[in-house]
């Protein structure tokens, strides 16, 4: 089966390795094709995004390797813009969608950081009420542009059982659906997500099975990525994630015709 990672970030963000060195890592698995996606400049969070001097070194970086690495691989330059990030992404070829916060009057809450900034977030933001602060999420997601959709449920990061936010929960799975019937008008691509697993936060990519079945009810198209950072996680789970979406009924969960 034809593989490759669209999600995937290097030194110039929050990864560990260098571009070339993600590459070569590539190679060495088979891989048809490597994608970039450096974490977008943020004005109010340069904790882990690319900042705009670094934006341009990044383009310049894999623009080379493209051309030096043409006979054995085909390497992409994207990027991963956030929902609240405003920096350009016309130049590069393809853009992945995502959000990392939500947003109370001028103030940006990171909803993937860590568990405790979640849960005070929670409970100072929005009173307590965890499915205020999921409708919150899932109303910036719904408002997302781009060719794949990142991590669309990344507000269960640290809820592992679903005891926090499930479908159960009629608010949470309206906020859910709501979101995810807007996405599927644009045609959106959803991404499957691997890398909460090879962090140890999850046991099932991202989104949830349920929201995937959802997917299939719409025909959505699906790609399977690592959200690569570090460690040999370049294509961690994928043999268990394409069985799961191939039981499901998915297929071509590698096709990269949209670039």
């Amino acid at each position: 089966m034809t593989r490759g990672n669209l999600h995937t970030h290097s030194v110039y963000c929050d990864g560990s390795f260098t571009p070339e060195e993600i590459v070569k890592m590539a190679i060495e698995k088979g891989f048809s094709y490597i994608g970039f996606s450096g974490h977008s400049y943020t004005f109010f969070d340069e904790s882990y995004a690319m900042t705009k001097e670094n934006t341009d070194k990044y383009f310049d970086d894999i623009t080379s390797l493209k051309e030096k690495y043409k006979d054995k691989i085909n390497v992409f330059c994207g990027i991963e813009k956030d929902a609240f990030s405003d920096y350009p992404n016309d130049r590069f070829d393809y853009t992945i969608a995502s959000c990392h916060y939500v947003k109370v009057g001028n103030n940006y809450y990171s909803v993937d950081h860590t568990e405790n900034i979640q849960s005070e977030t929670i409970k100072n933001v929005f009173g307590g009420d965890p499915y205020a602060y999921a409708e919150s999420y899932f109303e910036t997601v719904r408002n997302m542009q781009g060719d794949i959709i990142g991590h669309f449920d990344l507000v269960t990061k640290f809820d592992r059982e679903e005891t926090v936010f499930t479908p159960k929960e009629e608010r949470y799975k309206k906020a859910v659906l709501d979101a995810l019937e807007k996405l599927c008008s644009k045609n959106s691509i959803f991404e499957v997500n691997t890398g909460a697993i090879a962090r140890g936060y999850k046991n099932t990519p991202y989104p949830a099975k349920w929201i995937l079945e959802e997917l299939k009810k719409h025909n959505s198209r699906v790609i399977i990525t690592s959200d690569f950072h570090r460690n040999d996680t370049l294509d961690y789970a994928f043999t268990e994630t394409e069985k799961m979406l191939s039981d499901m009924g998915f297929k071509d969960f590698y096709n990269i015709d949209f670039i």
